[in-house]
C-alpha cells in the first residue's frame, strides 16, 4: 500500500474510536496518519475534531507540541477547535502568559475561559504603564479585538488610554509598546492620519475595515426591511455583524442524501459568511446565492470569501420576506438560526419552501424553548437591572451574571462561547427579537408546509442520537424526540438544527 492509503487507514480508524469514545486512541491514531502524510489537509481537519475535547497538562509530549504548533497555522483548520487543549495546557503553567501555543492562538480565536481573561485585563492594565514583551503585548491586543473590548475596564482606565491617544496623535512617530497597548483597548483605525506600526495589529485593526466599507459599497440590495422588526434586527447587525470569526468556518451539514450536478444553493441570512463559505467548499460545483439584511455582515462575509479565492458565491442584501420575488428555485435551502428572528417565522419558511425544487432539501435551524432556558433567566434580570444593548451595558451584564454563580442556569451562560465577544453577547442575550419553540410546534408546522421532516444534525459526534435509541426507535419520530427532550432539556441547547425536504 502506499504511504496516503495506510493513512487514510488509520484515519478511518481514528474516526471509529472518537464514535466510541476512545479518545486517546483516536489522537494516536490520528497522529500516525499525519507522520505518514502531512500533505493531506483533510487529516489536519480530523486532527483538530479529536483534539478539541482534550485538557492538557505541561509538560506535552514534544510530538504532541509539533501537531499542535502545525494545526494552529494549518488552513484546514478551526482554530476554535484548539481553544480548550491549549487553554488547559497554558493554565497548567505557573505564569499561563508564557505559554507560546497560548499567544499565537490568541491572534486567532476568541479565548472562552473566565481566569484567561482575568489574565488578559489584568495585563491590558499593566500595558498602559510599563513596557512588557512586545509579542505579549500583540497577542494581548489580537485577543481584545477579537472579543470587540468586552472586556471590563475602569475609569482609571479610560483617563490613562485618554492620555495616550493624546501621546499618539501629537507623535512624529509612534512606538510599537503605545500602538498594542492603545489597540488592545480600541481599534487603531480611530487613530485617523497616524501611521502606525506592528504589521498584524495594522492588517487586522485599520486595512480589513478599510476593505470591508470598500465592498460593501458594491453589493447588490434585492430589497430593505420589510417590517419594523426586520429593521431592527438589520439595526442591530449593523452594529454587531455576529459572528466575527477568522478563520476556517465549521463545515456545512451534510445533506441526507447526495446532490449531485451543479446545484443551485441558497443561504439565507448568511450573516458573515461562515455558513455560505462552508456550502461552497462542500459543493464546489455549486453556484451559491447568500443573502442578508445587514450589509456590514455582507461586506464581511465577502472579504472572508476572496480571501479563500471562491468565486461562486453571489452575495445580496435583502429581507427573507421579499425572497418570493425571486424567479430562481434551489436544490438546496439553507437556513440556521435566522428564522426565529423574523416577526413571523413561519410566514419566512414558507417563502422558502416555496424556493425548492422538487425532491429539493432544506437545513433548518431554530431555538428551542427549553434549551433556551438559561436565556430567558438573563433576560428577566436584564430586564429588573435595566442594562442596555450598548458596549457598557454589556459590560455591566457579565459582571452582573458571574456575580451570581450560585444560579446554576445563569452560570452555563457564563460558559457559553458567545459570553466571550461583544457581537456574541448581544446576539445571545439582547437580542431585538427572538421566537423560540418547541417540537410539536415545529412538527406541526412542517405539516402546514407540506414538507418531510429527515432528521437532526447534532455537534456532539452522536452522543445525544445515541442516548435517544437507548428509550425510542425511530430518529424521525418528533413526538418521541419531544419526550425525550423533556427528559433530557439540554439537547437542543444550541438550537434544534434538522433536514427537511
Amino acid at each position: 500500500m502506499e504511504q496516503s492509503e495506510v493513512a487514510m487507514a488509520h484515519a478511518q480508524l481514528s474516526a471509529r474510536q472518537l464514535a466510541e469514545g476512545a479518545h486517546g486512541p483516536a489522537l494516536e491514531s490520528i497522529a500516525s496518519a499525519l507522520s505518514l502524510a502531512p500533505g493531506l489537509a483533510p487529516l489536519w481537519a480530523q486532527f483538530s475534531d479529536v483534539i478539541r475535547y482534550f485538557n492538557l497538562r505541561h509538560p506535552v509530549p514534544p510530538p504532541v507540541r509539533e501537531l499542535l504548533s502545525k494545526a494552529l497555522e494549518h488552513p484546514a483548520v478551526d482554530p476554535g477547535d484548539l481553544v480548550r487543549p491549549v487553554t488547559t495546557l497554558a493554565l497548567s503553567r505557573a505564569s499561563p502568559l508564557e505559554e507560546p501555543l497560548l499567544l499565537r492562538l490568541l491572534e486567532h480565536v476568541v479565548i472562552r475561559d473566565a481566569q484567561l481573561e482575568r489574565l488578559i485585563t489584568d495585563t491590558r492594565r499593566r500595558m498602559l504603564e510599563e513596557k512588557m514583551p512586545l509579542a505579549l503585548m500583540t497577542a494581548i491586543a489580537h485577543q481584545c479585538f477579537n472579543a470587540e473590548y468586552v472586556f471590563e475596564e475602569t475609569e482609571a482606565e479610560r483617563t490613562q488610554l485618554a492620555a495616550l491617544r493624546e501621546r499618539i496623535l501629537a507623535a512624529q512617530s509612534v512606538s510599537e509598546h503605545w500602538c498594542a497597548a492603545y489597540a488592545a483597548y480600541r481599534p487603531l483605525h480611530s487613530l485617523p492620519g497616524k501611521t502606525l506600526p506592528i504589521e498584524s495589529l495594522v492588517r487586522r485593526q485599520i486595512r480589513e475595515p478599510e476593505e470591508e466599507r470598500r465592498l460593501a459599497a458594491d453589493i447588490p440590495s434585492m430589497s430593505g426591511a420589510r417590517t419594523a422588526v426586520s429593521a431592527n434586527v438589520q439595526a442591530q447587525y449593523e452594529a454587531n455583524p455576529y459572528p466575527r470569526w477568522l478563520r476556517a468556518p465549521a463545515a456545512g451539514g451534510q445533506a441526507p442524501q447526495r446532490i449531485s450536478g451543479k446545484p443551485r444553493i441558497l443561504v439565507a441570512g448568511c450573516g458573515t459568511g461562515q455558513h455560505a463559505i462552508a456550502t461552497a467548499q462542500q459543493y464546489p460545483a455549486a453556484s451559491v446565492l447568500a443573502v442578508d439584511l445587514s450589509m456590514a455582515s455582507l461586506a464581511y462575509a465577502k472579504r472572508k470569501t476572496l480571501e479563500r479565492g471562491l468565486t461562486q458565491i453571489e452575495y445580496r442584501q435583502a429581507d427573507i420576506l421579499a425572497l418570493d420575488s425571486l424567479q430562481q428555485r434551489f436544490d438546496l435551502i439553507e437556513c440556521s438560526g435566522v428564522l426565529h428572528h423574523l416577526e413571523d417565522p413561519f410566514e419566512g419558511w414558507r417563502v422558502l419552501r416555496n424556493l425548492l425544487n422538487p425532491g429539493a432539501f432544506m437545513r433548518v435551524g431554530l431555538y428551542s424553548e427549553a434549551g433556551r432556558r438559561a436565556v430567558v433567566r438573563a433576560r428577566e434580570l436584564i430586564t429588573a437591572e435595566g442594562f442596555a444593548p450598548d458596549a457598557a451595558g454589556i459590560r455591566a451584564c457579565r459582571a452582573a451574571i458571574r456575580a451570581r454563580s450560585g444560579d446554576a442556569l445563569l452560570a452555563t451562560l457564563a460558559r457559553n462561547e458567545d459570553f466571550f465577544s461583544m457581537s456574541g453577547c448581544r446576539d445571545l442575550l439582547f437580542h431585538v427579537q427572538e421566537h423560540r419553540f418547541s417540537l410539536p410546534q415545529i412538527e406541526a408546522m412542517i405539516g402546514r408546509l407540506g414538507v418531510r421532516f429527515l432528521g437532526f444534525e447534532f455537534p456532539d459526534s452522536g452522543a445525544t442520537l445515541a442516548r435517544y435509541r437507548e428509550r425510542f426507535k425511530d430518529p424521525l419520530d418528533l413526538k418521541s424526540w419531544h419526550r425525550f427532550e423533556m427528559e433530557f432539556p439540554d439537547a437542543f441547547s444550541r438550537m434544534y438544527q434538522f433536514w427537511v425536504s
